[in-house]
């Protein structure tokens, strides 16, 4: 099936979507929740709208990809929304109104809700009858593997670029003995973690408040770095889904039918 340039091509995206898709739904709240110091009940509000226009973006995407004349086209703007709404939280800032960020969600609801089904039915619609089942079942294997190396390869840049800023803002306070207190990011969710370590630091004669806001700046850098390269990987798809042919869809596809 990978000799098939239609559905190599549909196999590629669906590795690099689910790069972009997984590295946004993954690092998006903990962006909002621990570097903007939001609560899960703010967090869980503005990051709602991502989930819910991916349903909305699919239903819109059905009535819309059987009637126009290049249903390729929808995968161009599928995955221009996601990298617009991968830009967007990558320059958002602790300032920004939420109304903002949720319009960003939204953009990158619609964007996934435009992919996502269309690389089914693109190809299944590529693959026949004959491998209709192999060829879904591939697909979201792929999308699987691109989310995990999403997950991996973001969480990794993340993980590296987090501890650095605090080991640097920790040796600038002579206080690098509280690494192992500051190098979770855990620490800038748990609120009650957070008052005893304020506590410990000032007893200790640091400014607490400082260093935990020196924590948050490193946190918020670091996810702003991984979700830029989610949004090059979505870029990316943009220009390789010009190489999918054009899809022309059938309103019904034949069962398939089993000799015994």
């Amino acid at each position: 099936m990978f000799r098939n340039r239609s559905l190599a091509a549909l196999f590629t995206l669906a590795v690099l979507g689910g790069f972009s898709m997984f590295s946004l739904l993954f690092y998006a709240p903990l962006l909002f929740q621990g570097g903007f110091g939001m609560s899960p009940k703010e967090a869980g509000l503005v990051i709602t709208p991502l989930v819910v226009f991916i349903t909305i973006g699919s239903i819109a995407n059905g009535r819309i990809v059987s009637r126009v004349r290049n249903p390729n086209l929808m995968l161009y703007i599928g995955f221009a929304l996601l990298a617009l709404a991968c830009l967007g939280v990558v320059v958002a800032t602790r300032a920004m109104p939420q109304w903002l960020l949720m319009t960003f969600m939204v953009i990158g609801g619609l964007g996934l809700g435009f992919v996502m089904p269309n690389l089914t039915i693109f190809a299944q619609q590529t693959a026949g009858r004959e491998h209709l089942g192999i060829a879904t079942a591939l697909l979201q294997s792929l999308r699987m593997i691109g989310g995990m190396l999403g997950t991996a390869l973001t969480g990794t840049l993340v993980s590296h670029m987090y501890a650095s800023g605090v080991r640097s803002a920790l040796e600038n306070d002579h206080a690098s003995q509280w690494f192992s207190d500051l190098g979770d990011p855990q620490i800038l969710i748990n609120r009650d973690a957070q008052t005893t370590l304020l506590g410990q630091l000032t007893h200790a004669g640091h400014n607490g408040a400082m260093l935990l806001e020196s924590a948050r700046e490193a946190l918020v850098a670091a996810i702003h770095l991984g979700l830029a390269m989610a949004a090059i990987i979505a870029v990316v798809s943009v220009w390789q889904s010009r190489r999918v042919p054009l899809v022309k869809l059938q309103r019904k596809l034949e069962p398939v039918i089993h000799a015994d």
